[in-house]
């Protein structure tokens, strides 16, 4: 079962790899008809979501286990740090999904980037690069960095693939076992 998780996750990540490659073959030269946004939903935040649900049924059990052999309900040090931990990690859940929320969205159009009222054209960018153990996307305008994104949000590739299309140099430093 855990074998067809990874192999599930993999096929996604080859998803994004392929459409990378092949997005915007049939394009017009001037890029007008290329728009889209890069998406909001990332994993981090499900992951934190699934982590913290997971723990409330694993505490739920322990709680009830506790109340069945034990009327008093005194809580042992342990059990304390049990609920500490979730707390900890529904708070993070919480902070997470709220930056995510209140993140403005990164934009396309044409040749031109937006994100947080500002406006960059292809020609403004020095180069894209991909970060090795993160995999973050960060864009450098006149060697500044003016942009970072994780690559797996929605849309990111799309923003590769029109990275190589205008030209714009994309250093890659993903981990290439996917590849």
């Amino acid at each position: 079962m855990n074998n067809n998780y990874k192999n599930q996750f993999v096929n996604i990540k080859q998803q994004k790899l392929d459409k990378e490659r092949t997005a915007f073959s049939n394009c017009r030269l001037d890029m007008t008809d290329v728009s889209f946004e890069i998406g909001k939903s990332s994993y981090t935040a499900k992951l934190f979501g699934f982590i913290v649900l997971f723990a409330i049924f694993f505490g739920g059990r322990i709680l009830a286990r506790q109340y069945v052999g034990n009327p008093n309900m005194t809580f042992s040090v342990g059990d304390i740090i049990f609920w500490c931990c979730i707390g900890m990690i529904a708070i993070l859940v919480i902070v997470t999904f709220i930056h995510e929320k209140n993140k403005p969205t990164i934009s396309v159009l044409g040749k031109k980037i937006f994100y947080n009222g500002n406006c960059w054209t292809s020609d403004d960018i020095s180069f894209v690069r991909c970060t090795k153990w993160f995999e973050r996307v960060e864009v450098y305008s006149n060697g500044k960095k003016v942009l970072t994104f994780p690559w797996e949000l929605d849309n990111s590739e799309l923003f590769i693939a029109w990275v190589n299309k205008c030209g714009i140099t994309f250093e890659d430093h993903r981990m290439k076992a996917f590849q």
